[in-house]
């Protein structure tokens, strides 16, 4: 897959975005709609039934043929979402509302996208607007109500939440949404009210049981829990995740026998072999946690035995041996056994990366990573990804790779991963640019990594801002021991630095 370098606009462009303390206008408010129930609701992204490798390039086929094509856009922004790369997402949705495509869905898509990057500010100016297109719609109410909590404003989520259940007062997810505040301020009788009355109104649906459950496991309550679990498989008895979930309730109260019962039952039925090897792993993993290995090491051995293609099965293995019976090398041979299965496993190309690099061979984990991101982009994979570039010296490679992870989730990490190699590439006005707004939206973070400090200090210097680069060795000289050798190298650098002036 081609990858292409952020240009250096782009990436200031963005850290103003993650600095920024006030969200700025998205787009202008549209007129306000008087309440009444919306007849339909904006849904939140979920897969069509189409499934994403076959609608995104119809979709992108679509938009190239008519790059005004508005609604391939909304789709295939959706799409994205879909498949967690809201950093796909956003452009769309910016384009649709910069060319004036102001609906409730588009807001809402962007908003959704925003949120998925930690830009919860601007994701909340979304929804509002959303909501004032669209002002009684369960969708859009409801996760506006989850972003006031994210950010500490539980009055407007239960206003907003209450909005959704006066003007739907037959729509269940409204009263979800209700209990679900209530529950984040734990009010958890009042929530319990809410997700019941959202179950009369739907007794198919297991959705509210589930949030009645755990609002008993936030106290601590485990039978009560177990017996709401219970009223779940009464309406879905084949239902994989409420067994799951009384297995793992009753391994907190030590009951083996229950657990292991529960367990089983779950992979009864499970649907899928993948599903079933999943929930294996699970029970593997709590007879280890008690200490019961040959029961566990049993469980992993059989695995193999019945399920020799799901890759699943190899990589599970593979990370009991490593970390539990500390067989790194056995490990790894399951992992390679797993692409062997499954060429394109994230997990085992994952862990097979993070070997490599651990064992100082950058050069191979460079290969298991390319490849991860080209079947699998995530943050982290480029971010391991610009790591094996780090220590082969392709400091152009890794800040391409550090900027696409920042693109998918913006993190001081990522931040810190391209200041540094425009440090390494002499981009030193760039660097710079980067640690003053970890400085101000990180607040901490390079006095945590001194190593990271230090080449801030480097780079103000080399960029002749002498007070900056003063002030970075004073931070790191007040974190170190005195009369270290690290200490004695900042001073020199100090020294060095006041005797050029």
């Amino acid at each position: 897959m081609k990858r292409l370098l952020f240009p250096i606009v782009v990436i200031l462009a963005a850290l103003v975005a993650f600095a920024s303390t006030t969200p700025h206008a998205i787009a202008r408010r549209g007129p306000a709609a008087s309440p009444s129930p919306s007849p339909t609701t904006v849904p939140l992204p979920t897969a069509t039934p189409e499934p994403p490798n076959i609608a995104i390039p119809r979709l992108q086929a679509r938009i190239k043929a008519n790059p005004n094509d508005q609604e391939a856009m909304t789709e295939l922004a959706g799409e994205y979402l879909t498949i967690n790369r809201p950093d796909l997402t956003l452009p769309l949705t910016q384009h649709l509302l910069q060319a004036g495509d102001k609906t409730a869905q588009v807001y809402f898509l962007d908003g959704y996208a925003q949120q998925a990057q930690g830009q919860l500010q601007n994701a909340i100016v979304d929804l509002e607007q959303a909501s004032t297109i669209d002002p009684t719609n369960v969708a859009v109410l409801g996760n506006l109500a989850n972003l006031y909590l994210s950010i500490d404003r539980p009055s407007d989520a239960e206003r907003v939440a209450n909005r959704a259940v006066t003007f739907n007062k037959d729509v269940p997810d409204a009263y979800v949404s209700l209990g679900s505040v209530y529950s984040a301020e734990s009010h958890y009788d009042d929530a319990r009210i809410q997700f019941e009355k959202a179950f009369a109104l739907d007794k198919t649906s297991t959705k509210p049981l589930f949030a009645i459950a755990q609002t008993y496991i936030a106290q601590n309550n485990i039978p009560m829990a177990l017996q709401t679990l219970d009223r779940v498989l009464a309406v879905d008895p084949q239902s994989v995740d409420a067994l799951v979930a009384k297995a793992n309730l009753y391994g907190r109260q030590k009951d083996d026998a229950h657990a292991l019962e529960a367990f089983d039952d779950a992979v009864v039925a499970a649907p899928t072999d993948e599903q079933k090897v999943a929930i294996s792993v699970q029970k593997a993993e709590y007879l280890s946690s008690e200490h019961k290995d040959d029961q566990a090491l049993a469980i992993y051995q059989s695995l193999l035995q019945k399920y020799p293609d799901v890759a699943l099965s190899y990589v599970a293995y593979g990370a009991y041996l490593a970390s539990e019976r500390h067989q790194l090398a056995q490990g790894v041979a399951q992992w390679q056994k797993a692409l062997s299965v499954d060429p394109d496993n994230e997990d085992a190309l994952r862990d097979l990366g993070e070997y490599e690099l651990q064992q100082n061979h950058p050069d191979l984990a460079l290969t298991y990573l390319k490849h991860l991101v080209d079947v699998a982009p995530s943050a982290d994979g480029y971010e391991l990804l610009g790591a094996a570039d780090n220590r082969l010296h392709k400091f152009a490679d890794q800040r391409q790779a550090c900027s696409m992870s920042f693109g998918i989730k913006r993190s001081p990490e990522t931040l810190g991963c391209i200041a540094g190699a425009d440090f390494a590439l002499h981009n030193y006005k760039e660097a710079t640019q980067i640690f003053d707004v970890l400085d101000v939206a990180a607040r901490g973070y390079l006095d945590q990594n001194p190593q990271l400090l230090f080449v801030a200090a480097k780079s103000y210097a080399a960029s002749h801002q002498r007070g900056k680069a003063i002030a970075a060795y004073h931070r790191l000289l007040a974190e170190m021991q005195h009369g270290t050798k690290a200490y004695k190298t900042v001073q020199k650098a100090l020294a060095d630095l006041n005797r050029t002036h």
